[in-house]
């Protein structure tokens, strides 16, 4: 009975996987806007980055972008170390740069969504720009973002890569490439999920007409609050592109502990899914379940028939994006990455229904 549903699910993952890469091409097949040079607000929370904050806003100055419809806002989130002292040092040199003391907010603006909405409230661009201070940019971040602004295009995500200089490293950047391939084969099938919120864009128009943080429910995961809010209120669409000119590269958490904490705020925002998000994850979930429990009982050839197919059409899937992004490094780590994104995928929803705290930057939720 097992191996038969074994046989049903891994089929059926097998075609989820071809659809979604499919969607892939959809989504970067989607109209550019030549030419459009809008003004643009970065916006950019931080809290107690002074490690990493430097190199952010040293990016963010080398942006092949217009500077009079340009402005660089860092929002220091109460930061207890000397990231102000860094940004505010910069700006003293470079007028496009504005740092913003956050104060406290209450109620749906708590948290980093509290920092985000007071950057936003004291900016002025039409086209609104989200990175993390542990980020870095390229010259042609803007530039290329903008230029997926169509009339209808509300929110264009951007894709961020990781550093792989081990094998901790290495795992965690094949899954961030998983991730965002979902989310940008999704907006390729007009079934948007998320824009993940260090590189993602939002028309001011549509921020604005979705009611704007103060009136989204609060979320450990704002990018996904606010990108849902924006496909359900308004008429704007999604737009994602696997775009090399608009990849964001970031770094690996350091440590298991670090690891974890993402891991389970994002599962604890995951819990507000669309039930279309819920289907796909379900799908990835059961099969792996299935695939330890035949092997615990005894290989047989439906079992390793099943999981050469499953880490096939995986490979398939992260194959656009490691060339696309020049990150063929991560061939290697194809395997232990199956191994860890196996672990956590079945772990994940007992985290997220288990957690009572969400702690981000040393702070709780």
């Amino acid at each position: 009975m097992i191996l038969a549903l074994l046989a049903i699910v891994a089929l059926a993952y097998v075609a989820q996987m071809i659809w979604l890469r499919v969607g892939l091409d959809r989504s970067d097949a989607l109209p550019r806007r030549i030419g459009y040079t809008p003004t643009v607000a970065v916006i950019v929370a931080a809290r107690n980055e002074e490690d990493v904050i430097g190199d952010c806003v040293s990016s963010l100055l080398r942006l092949e972008y217009p500077l009079e419809k340009l402005e660089i806002i860092i929002v220091n989130d109460s930061s207890s170390d000397r990231t102000a002292e860094i940004v505010l040092a910069l700006a003293e040199k470079n007028s496009v740069i504005k740092l913003h003391n956050s104060v406290p907010g209450k109620d749906n603006l708590r948290g980093k969504t509290n920092a985000v909405a007071q950057g936003i409230a004291i900016s002025q661009g039409e086209i609104l720009m989200f990175t993390d201070a542990d980020c870095v940019v390229p010259p042609t971040w803007v530039a290329a973002t903008v230029e997926r602004f169509e009339d209808k295009v509300g929110v264009v995500g951007g894709f961020t890569t990781l550093e792989m200089e081990s094998a901790f490293g290495g795992v965690q950047a094949l899954d961030w490439l998983f991730l965002f391939e979902l989310a940008s084969s999704m907006a390729g099938w007009r079934m948007p999920l998320t824009v993940i919120g260090n590189n993602l864009s939002v028309r001011r128009a549509a921020y604005e007409a979705s009611g704007g943080f103060a009136n989204i429910p609060f979320s450990v995961t704002e990018d996904y609050a606010l990108v849902q809010a924006i496909v359900t209120r308004t008429k704007y669409t999604v737009s994602f592109p696997q775009e090399k000119g608009a990849r964001v590269l970031s770094k690996p958490c350091r440590s298991v502990r670090q690891l974890y904490r993402q891991k389970q705020r994002w599962a604890v925002g995951g819990l507000d899914m669309v039930f279309r998000g819920l289907v796909l994850t379900a799908v990835g979930w059961l099969l792996r379940i299935l695939l330890i429990l035949t092997f615990a009982t005894g290989a047989s050839p439906t079992a390793w028939t099943a999981l050469l197919s499953m880490i096939l059409v995986d490979y398939m899937f992260l194959w656009k994006g490691l060339r696309r992004f020049d990150l063929q490094k991560g061939d290697r780590y194809l395997i232990p990455f199956e191994f860890y994104f196996t672990f956590y995928v079945i772990v994940l929803p007992f985290i997220a229904l288990l957690s009572k705290d969400v702690v981000w930057k040393e702070r709780k939720l």
